[in-house]
């Protein structure tokens, strides 16, 4: 077989590389440049140095800010990934009846405006009219009634629900697609040797379906780390900057204040923290090869006879090769390594 050369391999990969340059490289080394100039956007530029970097380190909107920001991510991570895991196992239920509908239910807040989803929101939690006060009042609760996006204690709150309802249809979709990617025949001989739901998805699915795993947590922690387009919309960053986010904070600098090199600043310790949270999750949640997302069947005279109560489940015989275990069925069992 002829080899292909360095150089013809290079020559393919460049378009990537020049357009992911363009794209990406270049935005980020423009505003750590503009970091550290005084500049209106308009005017000349001013060289500062690191003044609006130390200008940043004592401005409590920032780190205000930051602590909303870190908020919207946790609670992002903790509520959407799992539900959206839950909701996404319901359609892989061949049992469940109207599955299409229910796919494009979940996915729908996904494909609908920002702007759109800010206004239904609002209306939602109006103090006056909103659904939520109404439903209080028609159960006789009017006593709880809130202000709910007036409120600094709630504002933000508000938000989160709003952001997590938007975007929990995209890891449905995600977690769908490959749990439905699962072999069949594994999932098939593990009921036969009594594996039950919690344990099919736990032993099995959970481990084999764990890259995606990995990846939308990381997709969704940067994501909600940057998220702009509600919190402006339903709040401006308000009341008194309680639900201030550090992509509110950066916009209203750039061109409401016409700080430009300063908003750069902020920008710059945005892009820190998601890097900081990338890095950290490759390093703690990336699985060792042979770990326990490999599976093992043993076939013949091997087999286990002990009922199944596995932490960990091994993948049969060489690595890479895919069985077919439609064919002598019952000579495989899941086995306790």
């Amino acid at each position: 077989m002829k080899k292909v050369r360095t150089s013809t391999r290079l020559l393919f990969i460049l378009p990537a590389v020049i357009w992911f340059s363009v794209i990406v490289i270049l935005p980020v080394l423009v505003s750590v440049y503009y970091s550290f100039f005084d500049w209106n956007g308009i005017t000349e530029k001013v060289f500062v140095g690191l003044r609006n970097y130390r200008e940043m380190l004592k401005d409590e909107i920032v780190w205000n800010a930051l602590k909303n920001s870190l908020k919207m991510a946790f609670w992002c991570v903790i509520l959407q990934l799992p539900i959206g895991m839950f909701f996404a196992i319901m359609l892989c239920n061949k049992k469940l009846k109207g599955r299409n509908f229910f796919r494009t239910a979940y996915f729908l807040p996904v494909v609908l405006s920002s702007s759109l989803i800010g206004i239904l929101w609002s209306q939602i939690y109006d103090p006056n009219y909103g659904l939520i006060n109404s439903f209080l009042e028609k159960i006789g609760l009017g006593e709880w009634r809130q202000l709910w996006l007036g409120d600094v204690k709630l504002s933000l709150g508000c938000v989160i629900v709003a952001v997590i309802w938007q975007f929990i249809g995209n890891y449905v979709l995600i977690y769908y697609t490959s749990l439905h990617d699962v072999s069949e025949e594994v999932m098939e001989s593990a009921r036969l040797d009594g594996v039950n739901g919690i344990q099919m998805f736990f032993h099995i699915q959970l481990p084999l379906v764990w890259p995606t795993v990995r990846l939308t947590l990381v997709l969704a922690t940067v994501n909600s780390l940057k998220y702009f387009d509600l919190v402006y919309i339903m709040t401006g960053g308000g009341p008194n900057s309680s639900s201030e986010v550090l992509a509110t904070y950066i916009i209203r600098n750039a061109f409401s204040s016409m700080r430009m090199g300063y908003a750069n600043a902020v920008a710059v310790l945005l892009l820190l923290l998601g890097v900081f949270f990338v890095v950290l999750f490759n390093k703690i949640l990336t699985t060792k090869t042979g770990a326990s997302l490999s599976i093992w069947f043993e076939k013949g005279e091997n087999m286990m006879k002990k009922p199944w109560k596995s932490t960990h489940l091994y993948y049969s015989g060489n690595t890479g090769c895919n069985y077919n275990l439609s064919t002598g069925l019952d000579d495989y069992r899941i086995f306790k390594r």
